[in-house]
Order: structure tokens, then C-alpha cells, then sequence
């Protein structure tokens, strides 16, 4: 695999589509859009500086047009970023920098989305790679391989995605109230953007993989398996209608607007004639998505929110594959006031998603096995670019398909995702069957929910990874 490498010229390319877009969905004359380049913007350069900035670095603060960052500027560049630092805060000593000399630039302080210690994206003299720091103190970790560093344009690339997806979009109208939840810059928005926790294209993308998934499995159904076999009926197995009606989505608690009220909205009409969708995990029946295991606990407590008010907590996790076999709830308070979580069913579940929290995604999922894995070894989190164990690790009956929980950042974002997206997991199980790693009989894919042990072996566990 090649090397990556700081593109500065594509660097430049994609932080001015991103500051057009901002500059024009924020109302503005496209005519006034900046047209001077950072290098323009911070005219006269001292001789000191320029020489302890790389020559790639210079390059692209030749070609990127510039806002300087403005503390009082009401206008951002992106959604986790204020602007490109000035030519004073690059090598800023009041922040943990200085414990690094000339090594790190802070090329573009965050909007501190997430808390008041965000740093933002750095550049990295020696590597000549970026990463977005979450937080100052976690700079001490920077220089481990364990710690993410990617190329600017792959970070850049990223956001541009988001924008394309809808996921992080612009408005024009500066008194538009935007709800904050922990303090800070975004309690009056970050104009002009405003993040969405889904979109529809994250409902296109759930339904696309589950329904190559349903196809793969369908195919490959022995002939013996047919919708009209009185063995099913005699069985007692209840062949499932799709998509649930609204009646039942609505029985179940499930939001109106939430990602899994849409997701199950939008799911094909079809008849299935088999159960399991994955070993030991199979598609919930009508009466079983309405006996959701922590529906009757989302009033349970109280949550403290700001300005002095409370309120319950309507979002729960949301059993949406009902597994074999019970273990602890991963999930403790507010369900479990007591903070002693209790077994629930295993299966896929849906995370609860806090409106008050637009930064969290609505379509993240939760695997919950019947056992623990990990002892082994050979088990990995949800993350790629981790280097491989050196030694074993137990992991919580909640981890498969999950990032690992004490590096849990992609380089990209202030916070990332514990969990990960339900069409990835869907992907991941359609793959698993087309690959013939996962056999089909009668009743859909066999093996038994123990065959995720799998993914703790040496044989197996690439086939259980799940890339960012």
C-alpha cells in the first residue's frame, strides 16, 4: 500500500470548496466571496516564521483563500472549524505546543463543538500529516502509532462528503434558534452550519444493505424452503410481512421522526419465508418489535438539562434484531436509575439519540452478545487504522463492531462514534453471506449466535472488522 502524503494543491482545492459553500449558504454575496489566499491575507510574513513552516505547508497557504480567525466572527468555515489560525496562532505558546517546540502547527482552531478544550486540526512538521485533536491533553498521545494521522485532504474530503450527504448543512438566517446541550460556542450555532444526527441518505444507505442482505440470503434458500411448506405453519414460525405498518412503529414508541422510524418506514415490501438474518439473530414479528425490552423504562428518571429545567428521556435503545440468549444491558441510567443494569435480549440495537444533541447520529448500532469476547486476543474493534494487539483483551459482550473505547477518534471529528452505523453492519453481515463465510438453510443463515466467536480467532476475526 502507498504511502500517504500531504497533496497541498488538492489541500487548497477542497478548504475552498468548503469556504464557497459556507460563504454562499450563509447569504452572502458570492461576488465578495474572498479571493485572497491565506498567504495574501497575512502579508507582511516575518522571515522567522516562513522559515519554520514546510515548504509543501507554504504551498498551500499560497492557494487556500482565507477568513483569518476572528474570536468574534460570527462566521465559521465548517461546522468544526472556525477558520485557518493566523500567522501569530500557529506555534501559539499558551496552548500544550509549546511541551512540542516547532513540531506541530495549529492550522485550524475548532468551534468546540463538544467542550471548551477542543483543539482542532494539526499539522504535523515531521510527518507532514493532520489530525483533528479532540482535546489538548490528549496531544500527549500524539507521537504514538496509536494515535491517527492522515493527509489534509482526507480530512477535508470527509467534510465535503457530509455536506454532499446533508449530514452537516448550511441557513441563511442568523436568528434561527439552534439548541445546545453542553455549553459553548454552538449554543448560538456555528453560522452557518448546522449538523443533522440523520439524513436521508443514511436511511438510503440502511436500506440498501439490509436489503442485499434479505436478496443474498433469499438465493441461496434450499429449494425445500417454500413460502407455501405446511412445515413452517406446523413450526409455529410467522412468516414476516414488510415493511411494518405505522400502527406498530407507533406501538413501539418508536419517534416519529427518528432514524429507526424511518428506517422501518421505508423498508421493501416483501414476504419473508425465513427467520435468521445472521447466526442466531433473526427479523422481529410485529408483536416482538412492540415488546421492546426498555420501552417501559424511557420515563424512569429525570435528566437535568440546562437553564435549571428537567425532563424525561424519550429515546431508548431500540431492540431492531432480536438475537438468542440474554446478557447485561450495556446501557445503565436513565433505564437503570439504580446505575444496575439488568439482562435484556441480545440482538442488534439501535443507540438513543438525544435531539438535544445534534452532533449524535440517530443510525448507530449496538451488537449485544450472550457472552463476552475478546479473551482471545484476535477480536477487534470497529477501527483500522489501530495497530494490531500485542496482547489479549477482554472485551464486553458489547464491543463487536464497535471502535475501541479508549481511542475512540477517527482524526476527523471532536467525538466519534462508540458504535457503528447500522448499513455498515448490514454490509458487513450481506458480505459475510455472499462470501459463503455464513451458511444458509431452511430457516435462513445457520451456525447459532455462538458462531460470532468467530471473530475472536485467528482465522476469522478480519472477516468481522468494519472499516471507519
Amino acid at each position: 500500500m502507498p504511502k500517504a502524503v500531504f497533496d497541498p494543491d488538492l489541500s487548497a482545492q477542497l478548504h475552498n470548496q468548503i469556504l464557497e459553500h459556507a460563504w454562499i449558504g450563509a447569504g452572502l454575496n458570492p461576488a465578495s466571496l474572498p479571493s485572497k489566499t491565506w498567504w495574501e491575507e497575512s502579508f507582511p510574513i516575518p522571515f522567522g516564521l516562513a522559515s519554520r513552516l514546510n515548504p509543501s505547508l507554504i504551498r498551500f497557504l499560497r492557494s487556500a483563500r482565507a477568513i483569518i480567525f476572528d474570536t468574534t466572527s460570527e462566521f465559521h468555515l465548517f461546522y468544526y472549524l472556525i477558520a485557518l489560525n493566523d500567522k501569530h496562532g500557529f506555534f501559539d505558546q499558551a496552548t500544550s505546543l509549546k511541551l512540542w517546540g516547532d513540531r506541530y502547527i495549529w492550522l485550524y482552531p475548532s468551534t468546540r463543538t463538544m467542550s471548551q478544550e477542543e483543539a482542532g486540526i494539526l499539522f504535523d512538521k515531521e510527518t507532514e500529516l493532520a489530525s483533528f485533536v479532540p482535546d489538548w491533553v490528549d496531544l500527549v498521545w500524539s507521537d504514538t502509532k496509536r494515535w491517527p494521522w492522515l493527509p489534509l485532504q482526507d480530512i477535508l474530503q470527509v467534510y465535503i462528503d457530509m455536506i454532499n450527504e446533508g449530514k452537516i448543512t448550511t441557513y441563511s438566517d442568523r436568528r434561527k434558534e439552534l439548541r445546545g446541550a453542553t455549553g459553548g460556542i454552538f449554543d448560538q450555532g456555528v453560522f452557518p452550519w448546522e449538523i443533522h444526527q440523520h439524513t436521508p441518505m443514511d436511511v438510503e444507505k440502511a436500506v440498501g444493505a439490509f436489503t442485499r442482505l434479505l436478496d443474498a440470503i433469499e438465493i441461496r434458500l434450499p429449494s425445500t424452503s417454500s413460502i407455501h411448506d405446511s412445515g413452517w405453519e406446523k413450526s409455529g414460525f410467522k412468516r414476516i410481512a414488510l415493511p411494518y405498518s405505522g400502527s406498530v412503529i407507533e406501538a413501539s414508541f418508536i419517534e416519529a421522526d427518528s432514524f429507526a422510524s424511518c428506517f422501518l418506514s421505508a423498508l421493501p415490501v416483501r414476504q419473508l419465508n425465513f427467520r435468521y438474518i445472521a447466526p442466531g439473530i433473526r427479523l422481529q414479528d410485529p408483536v416482538e418489535l412492540v415488546n421492546q425490552p426498555l420501552a417501559e423504562r424511557r420515563f424512569n428518571e429525570l435528566i437535568p438539562v440546562r437553564f435549571g429545567t428537567a425532563k424525561p428521556e424519550p429515546c431508548f435503545p431500540l431492540l431492531l434484531f432480536r438475537g438468542e440468549g440474554e446478557n447485561k444491558s450495556p446501557w445503565s441510567r436513565p433505564w437503570f436509575p439504580d446505575g444496575n443494569a439488568e439482562n435484556i435480549p441480545s440482538g442488534l440495537y439501535i443507540e438513543p439519540a438525544d435531539k438535544d444533541f445534534p452532533a449524535e447520529s440517530g443510525n448507530e448500532s449496538r451488537l449485544l452478545l450472550p457472552f463476552s469476547i475478546g479473551s482471545n486476543g484476535f477480536a477487534r474493534s470497529s477501527n483500522t487504522i489501530r495497530f494490531k494487539r500485542d496482547r489479549p483483551s477482554v472485551h464486553g459482550p458489547d464491543q463487536l463492531y464497535q471502535m475501541d473505547n479508549s481511542w475512540g477518534y477517527s482524526c476527523y471529528f471532536p467525538r466519534d462514534s462508540r458504535s457503528s452505523y447500522l448499513h455498515k453492519v448490514l454490509e458487513n453481515w450481506a458480505e459475510r453471506v455472499e462470501m459463503g463465510d455464513w451458511l444458509v438453510g431452511e430457516e435462513g443463515i445457520v451456525g447459532g449466535i455462538e458462531k460470532f466467536k468467530e471473530a475472536d480467532t485467528k482465522e476469522h476475526w478480519r472477516e468481522y472488522i468494519i472499516p471507519l
